[in-house]
């Protein structure tokens, strides 16, 4: 009786208790992977938390696979895009209770990569062959990457293998590319897993196999895919650090004019003055006379002035670019190409919910995808806005005619969040990437000048304002990653995945 008591007490089953526990553990993992990123730094956390998940995912059925992948993606973008729900609540003019559940609904959409991530690998995995059966999870998880970056407005942001860019292996990020890094990152986690099993006899070959990943990219430490052949250009930042609402306060914009007047003042001289995004909350057609002004001392001190502004895109603006426009030494423009969702344009389909919601609606257009270099000094340089930065095919279509990069952004839309230390380290492998020194211009911090090898050199403290001066180097040279882009990781996974599915497509049919 009072055995029958005691079970009537607690009506789940050890087994099923023990299920819950998993699912909360694996949400705590994925909590752990953002800690690899900006600002923690902690690459370890990312890979043991990617160990830890794969090794949930040993001896469940595909039913519970999803159910683990979905969990570890809350975990996982609930923590390292939280920032969402700053850009909603303050500025998107929602209650806290619709700001979360729009950033409830983001998240779990992001989640169910992961998800399928888990159901398809158990749907394919070898059995007793655990070399085949890793591979082909690293290979899902790069694919996910892929369409995760391109389905729909596409989201390329928390990719599992940015945090290598703080080991040895960034050595090799030229050579890799994004989606390689990832590959990367996931197959060390994979063979961790199998290394830390119990009664593993392959114990050392698995821990010897990390090692030689983790520092065989050394090999590659001074090699040099770029080429300085100039003299270096001094540049200066005008890092303002206004609040958004400061910012779009018409009682305050003529002392923002008068701010940034005086900023540029101080730089001139340098052969690169550059002001973030959008700095003057105003379209160009408006300030012909405080525009003609900038440009006439910057032409007279022998400076070129880059500065965010928006431009209409007809006589009668109705619609503008998110735009650079070059002063003084400097020639051409740049129109934004990625816009950012909800922020810069609402997705077609989700237009009416925006309309019932009775939210404001963006008046921006994208620019072209052929657009011509703008030039400083006449040497051609690439420019990226903002979220452009997460789209690396976007300066790879500028290289390599470009001999150094410019990124200006506004981060002030996220609050004192993850949100612009993330941005900056995906600016770094952008660096890595082509060989490239870079500024990175940003209104609210971390305005940072990032050498060729990735490196940041120079930097401004985050949410504070200030001059950021400093020097750049201009580069030619073609990496491996600018000749084959993404296509070597990318091509390899499509063929595996073909390999995988005709072998199981055969045993079925056998």
């Amino acid at each position: 009786m009072k055995q029958t008591a005691l079970a009537n007490s607690f009506p789940l089953n050890p087994s099923i208790r023990l299920g819950y526990i998993k699912y909360f553990l694996v949400f705590i993992a994925g909590l752990l992977a953002p800690f690899g990123f900006a600002p923690f730094h902690i690459p370890g956390l990312t890979l043991i938390s990617l160990a830890f998940f794969y090794s949930s995912l040993q001896n469940c059925s595909r039913k519970q696979a999803l159910s683990l992948g979905f969990f570890y993606g809350i975990g996982y973008f609930g923590f390292g895009v939280s920032w969402v729900i700053v850009s909603i609540h303050d500025y998107g003019q929602l209650n806290y209770f619709l700001s979360g559940l729009v950033t409830l609904i983001f998240i779990m959409y992001l989640s169910l990569f992961p998800a399928l991530v888990a159901y398809f690998y158990k749907l394919l995995e070898f059995q007793n062959r655990k070399l085949l059966s890793l591979t082909l999870f690293c290979v899902l998880w790069c694919l996910s990457e892929y369409c995760r970056a391109n389905l729909f407005t596409g989201f390329p942001w928390l990719f599992v293998g940015t945090p290598l860019i703080d080991t040895p292996i960034k050595y090799i990020t030229p050579v890799l590319g994004v989606y390689g890094l990832s590959l990367l990152c996931v197959l060390i986690a994979t063979l961790l897993t199998l290394a830390l099993a119990p009664n593993t006899p392959k114990r050392p070959h698995y821990l010897i196999a990390i090692v030689l990943i983790l520092i065989s990219p050394m090999l590659c430490k001074n090699v040099s895919w770029s080429q300085i052949k100039y003299e270096p250009i001094s540049i200066g930042a005008v890092q303002a650090n206004l609040s958004m609402r400061d910012k779009w306060d018409e009682t305050l914009f003529w002392n923002l004019l008068k701010y940034y007047e005086n900023a540029i003042n101080k730089l001139l001289g340098k052969q690169l003055i550059i002001l973030p995004e959008s700095a003057i909350p105003l379209p160009a057609s408006y300030l012909d006379k405080y525009l003609l002004n900038l440009n006439n001392k910057a032409l007279k001190a022998k400076s070129a002035l880059m500065l965010g502004i928006l431009q209409p895109t007809n006589d009668r603006e109705t619609n503008y670019y998110n735009s650079v426009i070059t002063l003084g030494q400097a020639k051409g423009k740049k129109l934004k190409r990625q816009l950012v969702p909800f922020g810069e344009y609402i997705p077609k389909p989700l237009v009416t919910i925006n309309r019932w919601l009775n939210l404001p609606e963006p008046n921006l257009l994208p620019g072209k995808r052929k657009q011509s270099l703008i030039r400083i000094e006449n040497r051609p340089i690439a420019s990226l806005i903002c979220y452009e930065i997460a789209y690396p095919e976007i300066l790879r279509e500028q290289m390599p005619k470009a001999q150094w990069i410019v990124s200006i952004s506004d981060n002030g839309w996220f609050g004192h969040s993850l949100a612009g230390y993330q941005q900056l380290q995906m600016a770094q492998i952008l660096s890595l990437l082509t060989g490239r020194y870079q500024v990175v211009v940003n209104n609210d911090g971390l305005s940072s000048v990032i050498d060729a090898n990735g490196d940041i050199i120079d930097s401004l403290p985050p949410f504070s304002s200030g001059l950021l001066q400093s020097s750049i180097f201009p580069a030619e040279g073609l990496t491996p990653w600018i000749i084959w882009q993404e296509y070597p990781s990318l091509i390899f996974c499509s063929i595996f995945l073909i390999f995988v599915l005709f072998i199981q497509l055969r045993r079925l049919f056998q």
